[in-house]
């Protein structure tokens, strides 16, 4: 009898045909400036570096390494696991000198740098023993003689030297005293480094002495210093985040001279020196590019597509373009130096306080001035009875800030002031319809009528009651209701199955939020796996007559122990900047216990980069390590 419902169900999906076509969304362009948006632009794409022939090698901070060309077509690679099974958080790139990209790792959990092998997309990373540098978080990166590598960790006090060839590879640690955040190498090949408490720092490598420079400005203002690299005339340049200037030292006489960033609070950040010797950098707080001609003390600046984007690091390309990040809002951008872009320059985001410019991204313009978030699906697949599908990256958003609690004593995350607080994108069902029937659904989902536009089955998902926040270990989840919707022609507008009862509590893959001192707001990468029971499916057809096809097909109701939710996703988190008016989650005396373990997260976060490391490691120490693939 059920074989006889199937076969009968099989012939009337079959009885119409039609073809539904597809496009992609295009790039993001402006008049002067290109940029490309990735696949999932909440990977935060922060370091950048040039790759031979055009193009740019960029890090996704909580993702993996990419690829750009020219034409915006991207390839990206994941990196491996690091010694605690977390993902990490690719940071900061350069090329070594055989044109291999090496990347930092910003976790602070596990210390480790890693190569990418352009040739094979292998990606190697290699980590010192986990006593040698405590509290881990590797920023800046840069090239050394006989294709060394210098690396920089504020939270460990320290310089790194690495080596690698093949399967080995070999780390020296010089302890410095300061907190390093950016390094390069000299034409003296002593490595300078800016330091978060506001020097340049000198290391010469055959000593392990250090030598301090103090711009006069930069200790007013935290961050205090952002990147640091060599120009062609020998001297170091640097960007003051904090002060809003651009400066230079020449090591021959150790003088310091400072630039005023014309756009206030404009926060610049990477810089890149070009061939002809101009000085470019990113103005990460008013989405505009800057240059600095060093023969004039001039600053010219030059707006970009959109604010907000962060602009973060740049690098002068081998095409002769000038590529950069733009992690506000996930793209990877250039501009042709020749022909830079039009226009006045954007006005910066308005500061925290004095010489504390705001680096912001997108999503937190979306949220008042409070605690936002905003969470977004990169894969997984779900289980429904008999029925399984695989989620596409970015199948599912939530945007939001935090509220205070409401009746069930768990704080509420309140709907963004732009937007929708849930979107979820329709996702395509393989085999459509007739490929759900069991036993035969299967064969018919391969076959000429599962291409009939009357058979083409999409799913999406809806918030059936409030968003409440919830404690998970190493961040935040959410407890919610949500309507699934099956669209189909045959079944109507109303074919929905739920309420559905949803707790996901997400394990934070990366040990917590990834942290590079200079970003605007903290993310992580994250898994969820959540047994749910799923009601009857209803409203299916005309007068409901299909609903009983469906709960056969799917095996519907069906209890918490039959189906599954196992997704990864991405979890950014920041204070909104949105300037309406609404009850603040973050005012002193507020009963949210969430408000509460996020102002400490967030102070934490600024006390400890403000201030020199707490431990102390060996003056010099030299550790052979083995690839991690």
């Amino acid at each position: 009898m059920r074989r006889r419902r199937n076969r009968a169900a099989a012939v009337a999906l079959t009885a119409v045909l039609g073809t539904v076509p597809m496009a992609l969304p295009p790039a993001a362009h402006a008049a002067d400036a290109t940029e490309f948006g990735l696949p999932v632009p909440d990977v935060t794409p922060t370091g950048v570096a040039a790759a031979s022939g055009g193009g740019a090698w960029f890090t996704e901070a909580q993702g993996g390494i990419g690829k750009i060309t020219p034409s915006g077509r991207v390839t990206e690679y994941p990196v491996p696991r690091n010694g605690q099974k977390g993902t990490g958080y690719p940071d900061a790139m350069a090329v070594a000198s055989d044109g291999a990209p090496w990347f930092t790792d910003s976790s602070g959990t596990v210390a480790r740098v890693g190569r990418l092998d352009p040739a094979t997309g292998k990606v190697s990373t290699y980590e010192p023993p986990a006593d040698a540098l405590p509290n881990a978080q590797i920023t800046g990166i840069a090239p050394g003689a006989d294709g060394a590598m210098w690396a920089a960790t504020g939270s460990a006090g320290a310089l790194l030297k690495i080596t690698a060839t093949g399967s080995a590879g070999v780390i020296t640690t010089f302890a410095t005293g300061l907190a390093p955040y950016s390094v390069a190498v000299g034409a003296d090949q002593a490595v300078y480094f800016t330091d978060q408490g506001g020097q340049i720092g000198r290391l010469d490598p055959a000593t392990g002495a250090v030598t301090t420079f103090a711009p006069p400005s930069a200790a007013g203002g935290y961050p205090a210093l952002g990147e640091i690299t060599a120009g062609k005339d020998g001297k170091l340049w640097f960007t003051e985040s904090g002060s809003n200037k651009i400066g230079s030292l020449d090591p021959a006489s150790g003088q310091i001279s400072e630039y005023d960033v014309p756009t206030a609070n404009a926060r610049p950040a990477g810089l890149t020196v070009r061939p002809d010797g101009t000085v470019w950098f990113t103005e990460s707080s008013a989405s505009n590019l800057g240059m600095l001609d060093p023969a004039s003390g001039q600053i010219t600046e030059y707006p970009l597509p959109a604010t907000l984007s962060a602009p973060f690091r740049l690098v002068s390309g081998a095409d002769g373009k000038l590529w950069y990040t733009a992690p506000g809002r996930g793209r990877i951008g250039f501009v042709d130096p020749a022909d830079p872009p039009s226009g006045f320059p954007h006005q910066a985001t308005p500061p925290n306080g004095p010489g504390a410019p705001t680096m912001a991204a997108q999503f937190q313009n979306r949220c008042p001035q409070t605690i936002c978030l905003t969470e977004v699906t990169t894969g997984g697949n779900t289980k429904i009875g008999s029925f399984a599908l695989d989620l596409p990256a970015g199948a599912i958003r939530i945007t939001g800030y935090l509220g205070d609690p409401d009746s069930t004593g768990l704080p509420v995350l309140k709907p963004p002031v732009s937007g929708q607080q849930f979107e979820g994108k329709p996702i395509d069902v393989p085999g459509g319809l007739i490929g759900q029937l069991p036993l035969v659904g299967p064969i018919l989902g391969k076959t000429p009528a599962a291409m009939w536009a009357v058979n083409k089955l999409t799913v999406t998902q809806s918030l059936a009651g409030p968003v409440h926040v919830l404690a998970a270990p190493g961040g935040f989840g959410a407890q919610t209701t949500i309507n699934i919707k099956l669209n189909n022609d045959l079944l109507g507008p109303n074919c929905v199955i739920g309420p559905v009862d949803a707790k996901l509590a997400p394990t934070f893959t990366g040990g917590g939020f990834g942290d590079d001192p200079q970003l605007g707001w903290v993310g992580g990468q994250m898994e969820i796996n959540a047994p749910i029971a799923i009601p009857k499916a209803q409203g299916c057809g005309p007068f409901n007559i299909l609903d009983g096809v469906i709960n056969q097909m799917m095996g519907l109701p069906s209890p918490a122990d039959k189906n599954s939710m196992n997704l990864t996703g991405i979890l950014n988190l920041g204070v909104g900047i949105n300037a309406a008016n609404v009850p603040d989650a973050l005012a002193p005396g507020s009963s949210n216990p969430l408000a509460a373990k996020l102002r400490a997260l967030l102070a934490a976060r600024s006390a400890k980069h403000a201030s020199k490391p707490a431990v102390k490691i060996a003056k010099k120490h030299t550790y052979r390590v083995k690839a991690r693939h």
